[in-house]
């Protein structure tokens, strides 16, 4: 970690710069040479020291002048179309005016080449490039003390250096920048971090530092730029180290402010700005208007001329123009990487036309702070957020709450910030801080289906602009018209199919911790009462188990003569050949379904497949009670281990299952679907198995051997995105697998619907050790070597009894006696399953937990953190000792009963206080506070803007967006949305007399681990 301090002392830089440049073209050659003095005072530096906790400090100091001079050369050659040849060559020598040395960390000669082939790979521009960079020994100086107080500079040096490497770029340039230049005389180049040494030869150098990541040379190259004279602005620096600029005072506020309001008109005008005020053209210019306050706080719509602060106001335009439709659904658009103002917003053009087609009013709102106020005012049937954090930020919480007191939907798409075929091979999907604000962080408010929606593609300006994927917005669109439709549906009307996941043959239906068939039987009782057509519904449970095994059943690859009797009485769905191969076409691509022909062979197959009367079917089972209809989940692979197909077959599924989910598309329609316990296995189905088309893999007709599975942003090469299609998802899942729920809410688009846990009890084995556990204390208690060897073979022959020798691996040889710690290891295990806890019953849905349950499972959870925690703090503090706490019998005796009559206590009324928190953990109340203050996480705060600097060149600190020169990208944290909340008025004031840069205390491992003990037992004892 690395703390940054800053220096109101500081004298503003003043320079003169004098250069002269020359530059040669003809044909395929280029050649430009540069020549500079550059003379500095108060040039402001930073300097390195470690402070006591090994954390390096950067402070800024004034050198009070310093010159630089020197020469560039570049040279570049375009051999080929495609080919170009590049050099370049930096002489720069810097020095402080004030000691004769060279600057720190200068590089008097640096050089580079490069060979750069632009091409494509299956239409996909990239670019591959062979690069070197060379360079002389870095400079450095010392000051040292001799012993009679005579202080000497000394100048050392680093070893010189070359770099070799292969880069594969995918070029990225800011495209709503570019596409607003309407100036001739201005052209707009984007520099890869490889050739930051070339920045000598631009105008004008514009960088965007939010989350920039750049090395150390490659910082000293844009410095070294700068330096020279040239106008650099590293916009929105994150790390303060990246804040370079080398514009005035008045040229910065200027560039910030056309920067900071975005859209259309503000990049033109910056672009004329550059041409006039910085590059200092007089000749053919534009003059530049001031900055026009980015738009914010309205409605949009296609014509980007056009915005309103008033719904009603917005809806009479939608009338003036025929786009409204009287009854027609009301759709809220929040949010986005791309400012609908900006230029490149073909991805929103797409989406507002693709919903008003479907008969819906479209409301695209750009808002911050009143986000909130907006779409109350809508009142919206549904809500689409591009989301990039909490849906309403510093009221987070009040648009939960509203959200679900209206139960609206809220759909949040994907843009990715890749192209299309670059994300379809991507493993993950989405990674890193863009997962954590565009799916987690929505995730906290509700939202549903993370359905990749938006790449970005480059035009024909070689410019990556957002658009949306035909296909996917297609069927996006609708998945939001059914979700309206299904609200609006009476209940008798909806159709909804069911899935539920059993074993082969007489094995029963199966869900973690939940009675199966009697809580798929309660919930079909339910749907029934609110008025869902269930007909021939049994009228018992017994009933219905009987209908789910005989109709309802799944069949072994080996039980032929049971599938005969299932075709005969099962009632199953038979769908033909030509029947299931039109659906899939509708449904997968065609490389898709070439994996499984290639797999299973054409279709029906040979697993659940049936001919007769010259016609091929697949064997689909299906229980359907009206509007309801229930199917097993078949079989997501074939062979003998029914765990690892469930879990994650390798290979793609079989025709019968894609069968089972295409019928419930296509012949039952249904509304929508949904998975029955958990788990079943269509969140682990595979993706395509070839890297989806773009490389084939395929070996003389053989799958490869490469298991794709997106974890998120899954595409129409995703089993689970193309087997739900745009049915509604809704998944019955226990609130005790988070880790597995979030899979089937990301790769299925699941709405989660949770079940309670099992009810916890102890195994109340205790009774079965008594014997034993009186042998053990009289083996402790006994002396004299005679008496002990018969004390230990009384409890070795209870053990043998028990078969507990078997357990530990003990012999069995009755006349051996146990040795002590043998006996250790016995009355360990005897304590260790004598205070086991187990799971009273399995939940059944609808039935509530007697009070007797609910008791003894919070007993359950609440003892154990409350014992272990006060153990730990007793060990810490010396009170106990690791030998005594590894006896089950001394912590059991100690900690664990004394924790149970606690939580009972409390269960019973015992008033929870810090006073009382603080005599269970053995501390004061000072320690429970500091506790807090040690595990609080730190607060993270953007770093204090300086773009207000005085005159001269300077380095600042700025925010904005970022700039990636390895793939596309979205430019950052785009200005229209907030980066942070609204602040409570109570934290102003603690803002404005704590100093920000002080870095916080560092705390011990011990400290860490008390403070950890002391506030788990506070949070155990309040959740109680």
């Amino acid at each position: 970690m690395c703390w940054v301090y800053g220096n109101a002392d500081l004298n503003a830089e003043k320079g003169l710069h004098t250069s002269l440049s020359a530059e040669y073209t003809k044909g395929a050659l280029n050649v430009s040479v540069s020549g500079y003095n550059n003379k500095i005072s108060n040039k402001i530096t930073q300097y390195e020291i470690i402070n006591s906790i090994g954390s390096a400090e950067l402070y800024y100091k004034n050198v009070s002048s310093a010159t630089l001079q020197g020469l560039d050369v570049n040279a570049q050659y375009c051999l080929l179309r495609e080919l170009t040849l590049k050099g370049s060559y930096s002489f720069c020598d810097a020095v402080d005016n004030s000691t004769g040395l060279q600057l720190e960390s200068n590089v008097k000669h640096s050089g580079r080449v490069a060979a750069t082939w632009n091409g494509s790979i299956r239409k996909s521009p990239f670019s591959l490039q062979l690069a070197g960079r060379l360079n002389s020994p870095k400079l450095y100086q010392e000051i040292v003390t001799a012993a009679n107080g005579a202080e000497e500079a000394i100048l050392s040096e680093s070893k010189p250096f070359s770099i070799w490497k292969a880069v594969l770029v995918k070029p990225f340039q800011i495209a709503s920048i570019v596409k607003a230049n309407n100036d001739d005389f201005v052209r707009y180049e984007a520099v890869s971090a490889e050739d930051l040494g070339r920045l000598s030869r631009y105008d004008f150098v514009l960088g965007f530092g939010m989350g920039m990541r750049i090395t150390a040379e490659q910082r000293t190259m844009i410095q070294v730029a700068a330096d020279k004279g040239v106008p650099v602005y590293i916009h929105a620096a994150t790390n303060p180290a990246n804040a370079i600029c080398g514009l005035y005072s008045v040229q910065l506020k200027q560039v910030r402010d056309y920067l900071d309001n975005g859209n259309k008109r503000n990049y033109q005008n910056l672009t004329h700005y550059v041409r006039q005020h910085i590059d200092n053209k007089r000749f053919f210019v534009t003059a530049a208007d001031t900055a026009v306050k980015t738009v914010s706080d309205v409605i949009y719509h296609l014509d980007e001329n056009v915005w309103f602060e008033d719904v009603n106001a917005y809806e009479e335009y939608l009338r003036s123009q025929s786009y409204y439709v009287e009854g027609g659904a009301r759709i809220a658009i929040v949010g986005g990487f791309n400012d609908p103002f900006s230029g490149n917003r073909e991805n929103i053009d797409s989406l507002i036309v693709g919903l008003q087609g479907a008969g819906m009013n479209v409301y695209p709102v750009i808002a911050a702070m009143k986000r909130l106020e907006f779409l109350k005012a809508i009142r919206p049937d549904a809500v689409i957020y591009f989301a990039h954090g909490r849906l309403s930020m510093g009221q987070a919480d009040a648009a939960v709450e509203w959200i679900k007191a209206s139960n609206i939907p809220l759909f949040t798409p994907l843009s990715l910030l890749v192209s299309q075929s670059q994300w379809e091979v991507d493993k993950m999907g989405m990674s890193g801080g863009f997962l954590s604000q565009s799916i987690v962080m929505p995730e906290l408010d509700g939202a549903i289906y993370p359905y990749s929606l938006n790449v970005q593609e480059l035009d024909d300006e070689d410019l990556f602009l957002f658009k949306a994927i035909p296909s996917r917005l297609k069927s996006f669109v609708r998945i939001v018209d059914n979700f309206i439709a299904l609200k609006r549906k009476s209940n008798a009307d909806k159709r909804l199919a069911i899935y539920y996941f059993k074993g082969a043959g007489q094995s029963t239906l199966a869900a973690q911790g939940l009675e199966t068939v009697p809580a798929l039987y309660n919930f079909l009782k339910h749907l029934r009462a609110e008025g869902y057509n269930v007909a021939d519904l049994p009228d018992d449970v017994k009933g219905f188990e009987h209908l789910l095994m005989s109709q309802g059943a799944v069949m072994s690859t080996y039980a032929e003569g049971a599938f005969d009797e299932f075709l005969k009485n099962g009632r199953p769905a038979l769908i033909e050949k030509s029947e299931y191969e039109a659906w899939a076409r509708q449904s997968l691509e065609t490389s898709l379904y070439e994996d499984v022909v290639n797999a299973y062979g054409e279709a029906p197959g040979k697993y659940m497949a049936v001919h007769r009367d010259d016609k091929s079917y697949i064997v689909a089972a299906r229980i359907q009670l009206g509007n309801i209809v229930l199917l097993p989940q078949p079989m997501a692979g074939l062979g003998s281990d029914a765990f690892a197909i469930v879990h994650g077959a390798k290979a793609p599924p079989p025709h019968t299952y894609i069968a089972a989910y295409l019928w419930a598309q296509h012949a039952f329609r249904a509304d929508a679907v949904m998975h029955f316990g958990t788990h079943g296995s269509l969140e682990f189905t595979p993706q395509k198995q070839v890297a989806l088309g773009n490389f084939d893999l395929r070996q003389k007709g053989k799958i490869a051997e490469l298991a794709l599975q997106k974890q998120v942003a899954l595409g129409n090469f995703d089993w689970p995105d193309r087997l739900v299609g745009s049915m509604l998802h809704f998944y019955y899942y226990t609130i005790g697998n988070i880790g597995e729920s979030m899979m089937a809410k990301r790769r299925s688009y699941a709405t989660i619907v949770s079940y309670l846990t099992p009810a916890f009890m102890e195994t109340e084995t205790r009774a079965q050790f008594k014997t034993l556990q009186e042998k053990i204390r009289h083996f402790h208690k006994t002396e004299g070597e005679q008496a002990q060897t018969a004390a230990s073979l009384d409890v070795k022959r209870i053990a043998l009894e028990m078969g507990l020798h078997r357990d530990l691996r003990l012999d069995s040889l009755p006349a051996t006696p146990y040795s002590a710690s043998e006996i250790e290891r016995i009355e360990n295990f005897a304590e260790e399953i004598a205070n086991e806890k187990m799971n009273g019953h399995l939940y059944t849905s609808s039935v509530p937990y007697g009070l007797e349950k609910i008791r003894s499972t919070v007993v359950a959870m609440s003892a154990d953190p409350v014992a272990y925690s006060i153990a730990k703090l007793e060990r810490l503090s010396g009170k106990v000792d690791e030998a005594q706490l590894k006896s089950k019998t001394f912590f059991t005796q100690k900690y664990l009963e004394p924790a149970k009559t606690l939580v009972n206590k409390i269960l019973d009324g015992m008033n929870v206080s810090d006073e009382l928190i603080c005599s269970l953990a053995g501390v004061r109340q000072d320690d429970l506070s500091e506790s807090k203050k040690i595990l609080a996480p730190p607060r993270r705060t953007m770093p204090a803007s300086n773009d207000n600097a005085s005159n001269g060149n300077a380095s600042s600190s700025m925010s904005g967006a970022e700039k990636s020169a390895s793939k596309p990208s979205s430019g950052g944290h785009p200005s229209w949305i907030p980066k942070i909340g609204q602040r409570p008025e109570e934290t102003k004031k603690d803002a404005e007399t704590k100093p920000t840069s002080v870095p916080p205390p560092a705390y011990t491992t011990e400290q860490k681990a008390k403070a950890r003990a002391i506030v788990e037992i506070e949070r155990t004892v309040r959740n109680i």
